[in-house]
């Protein structure tokens, strides 16, 4: 069985590699495309060889012959969109962050289980290697018990009005800036591999740019488990710092940059690199593992729940960084 896709917001993500990873599935054909400018719309069709083109996304959503849709478009529109891709029975696998609020995601979480379709978040991170690795050592006790998890993750991106992505930093369509945007990758791997957070202080700012949203944020975590966490977010740097790091109390793991796969182990005076590359396109194994979910009737590797939670944790970190303005 092959399962038709249809893609809702064809931006940088989808030029770069979702577009791709749809094509080169062995069990997907890529149908149909959506984009709200008609010239750059063309462009993306071009590119990729596919006939079928809208600028309304409702002709995606109701076409009979396309069984799931991927969907790109800025924040405030995943809901409305996912609500109604599901009614018309279509399965869903939304960008990340899920929502605009846990509201939302609980929402399209109902709505996808009233019709019995499949809902993913677009988190491919968990499916890099070397964040497998970790969790490998985590569970076998090389680095003893965990006490804390880290990560820093900036980006050079400087956004101007006139520029495709903007929405980033307007609250209303993006949610939020950085912490949204960035962050909200390291706090999925953060619950996946370390469990539920029970608490949260944050620091959001915007420094030598002005946007709306934060381009600085900074977080501090309380796991249920007792393990405490730290996340720094940013936008408009030169450099990505993307590093990762795990100490236990025999041990530290460290990765940096995260997509590279480098892997550093570190045990009293023993030091070890091994390397886990990612595959060349990072959104392979995300759309191969929803599209098996499909097949075998099974819940995708992330789930709607787990975006949930992600939002979630960022609900409650911008609004203790608001009380402590």
């Amino acid at each position: 069985m092959t399962i038709r896709w249809g893609i809702i917001g064809c931006g940088d993500v989808v030029w770069k590699r979702v577009a791709a990873a749809i094509q080169n599935d062995p069990h997907s054909e890529l149908i149909a495309l959506c984009r709200r400018n008609p010239e750059k719309l063309a462009e993306f069709c071009s590119k990729f060889g596919v006939d079928r083109g809208s600028t309304d996304a409702n002709d995606l959503i109701n076409a009979p012959d396309i069984d799931a849709l991927y969907i790109a478009t800025p924040v405030h529109l995943h809901q409305p969109q996912t609500i109604a891709a599901a009614q018309a029975g279509k399965h869903v696998l939304v960008e990340k962050p899920m929502g605009l609020s846990t509201a939302e995601c609980d929402e399209m979480i109902a709505a996808c289980q009233d019709a019995d379709v499949r809902l993913g978040v677009a988190f491919y991170r968990p499916f890099y290697p070397v964040i497998q690795r970790i969790s490998e050592i985590v569970a076998n006790g090389t680095i003893g018990s965990v006490l804390s998890v880290s990560a820093i993750t900036s980006t050079p991106c400087a956004m101007r009005p006139d520029e495709d992505g903007y929405w980033r930093v307007i609250p209303g369509e993006g949610g939020g800036g950085a912490l949204m945007d960035v962050g909200s990758h390291r706090l999925e791997l953060f619950l996946r591999m370390f469990g539920p957070i029970k608490d949260v202080k944050a620091f959001c700012g915007t420094v030598a740019v002005d946007y709306e949203s934060e381009n600085v944020a900074s977080l501090v975590l309380q796991f249920e488990s007792g393990i405490q966490g730290s996340l720094q977010c940013f936008f408009g740097t030169d450099t990505d710092q993307d590093e990762f790091a795990v100490l236990g109390t025999k041990g530290r793991l460290t990765t940096r940059p995260l997509a590279d796969g480098s892997l550093l182990i570190e045990r009293k005076t023993e030091r070890e690199i091994e390397q886990h590359p990612v595959l060349a396109n990072l959104n392979a194994p995300l759309i191969a593992d929803f599209v098996a979910a499909i097949l075998e009737q099974r819940q995708p590797m992330v789930t709607g729940e787990h975006g949930r939670e992600v939002n979630r944790i960022m609900e409650l970190a911008y609004q203790d960084a608001a009380a402590g303005r």
